[in-house]
């Protein structure tokens, strides 16, 4: 205890006796940090940002949509992009042509000054960071846009693959209904057969003299015995292809069916985020932060100062 009382009066000795060196090592310190922390040193950085809902991605395994979305915002794809709209490699000043490291430095500073996270309310904050507020503001535009496009492109891939196997399927159906079509017109024109059931009736009724009003020298015997021949002949071919063509046709209409609907989700424009919050030009900084790099350069002016002193009158003694 008696120690610590010590130590306190020794400090409190020190800080009084050499007040007059603290005041002018605080006041050069913090004149100096407002000077070096001043545009003309450190140019100040402007943020911009938005937050969006992740729409219309669909299920993709296991992952949630906002997991999904934060995948795409990380992908090299959207970063490439990204790169080369704004040509960050000489905006942050990097030589990607000469340094073989030259892509690596330029993403980390892309990481470093583009920040996409998610929120705890299933959203994606997206925040960037630049010396010029006008392009922060507009990067932030840029990769929304860039990642709209990159999942539309990806959509309509699998979109399409959909639709080639749609479409497949209904040009065979299609050639299907005409191969059966083809077989019953000329079994029609070969054989005369155009409704099997009805002109069985009618044969039935030529060999039985069953004709409501007719004779029996009205009858034509010949071209009742050659339909009948041709029935016997090729009837049973008919009705075989006359139920296949129901078949087809029934499948026909499902496949023109899944085939729209196949086109129209391909031929779709869609967006894939919901803007809840929508980015600005702000005019306000947010590096340096002045007021704590003076605050801090002075207190830790100070502090050395006072062990500076310590030291010296410890050796002294």
């Amino acid at each position: 205890m008696n120690d610590f009382n010590s130590s306190n009066s020794t400090l409190i000795e020190v800080l009084l006796k050499n007040k007059k060196l603290f005041i002018i090592v605080g006041f050069s310190a913090a004149v100096l940090s407002v000077v070096f922390s001043s545009s003309t040193f450190i140019k100040p950085r402007y943020q911009s940002q938005a937050i969006v809902y992740p729409s219309n991605l669909g299920e993709y395994s296991e992952e949630s949509p906002i997991e999904q979305m934060m995948q795409w915002f990380e992908s090299r794809s959207i970063k490439d992009k990204m790169i080369a709209e704004f040509n960050l490699a000489e905006h942050y000043n990097i030589n990607i042509e000469n340094d073989k490291l030259g892509m690596y430095y330029l993403l980390m500073e892309y990481d470093k000054y583009v920040q996409v996270n998610q929120t705890k309310y299933e959203s994606a904050e997206i925040l960037v960071q630049d010396t010029d507020p006008q392009k922060a503001y507009e990067m932030v535009l840029s990769i929304i846009k860039h990642y709209n496009e990159t999942v539309r492109e990806e959509h309509k891939k699998r979109a399409l693959e959909d639709l080639l196997t749609m479409e497949k399927q209904f040009n065979r159906t299609k050639h299907d209904l005409d191969s059966v079509s083809q077989e019953m017109k000329k079994i029609r024109k070969e054989y005369e057969i155009i409704n099997y059931s009805s002109q069985s009736q009618e044969v039935t009724k030529g060999f039985l003299r069953t004709f409501d009003g007719a004779s029996k020298t009205s009858v034509n015997d010949e071209d009742i015995k050659k339909l009948k021949n041709n029935l016997e002949e090729k009837g049973g071919d008919f009705i075989v292809l006359e139920n296949r063509m129901y078949q087809i046709l029934e499948e026909y209409k499902e496949n023109e069916i899944d085939y729209k609907e196949a086109l129209k989700v391909y031929d779709r424009e869609m967006t894939y985020t919901n803007l809840i919050s929508a980015p600005a030009v702000s005019y306000k900084k947010v590096y340096p932060v002045r007021w704590l790099i003076v605050v801090l350069s002075t207190f830790s002016s100070v502090f050395f100062a006072l062990i500076f002193v310590m030291v010296q009158r410890k050796i002294s003694k």
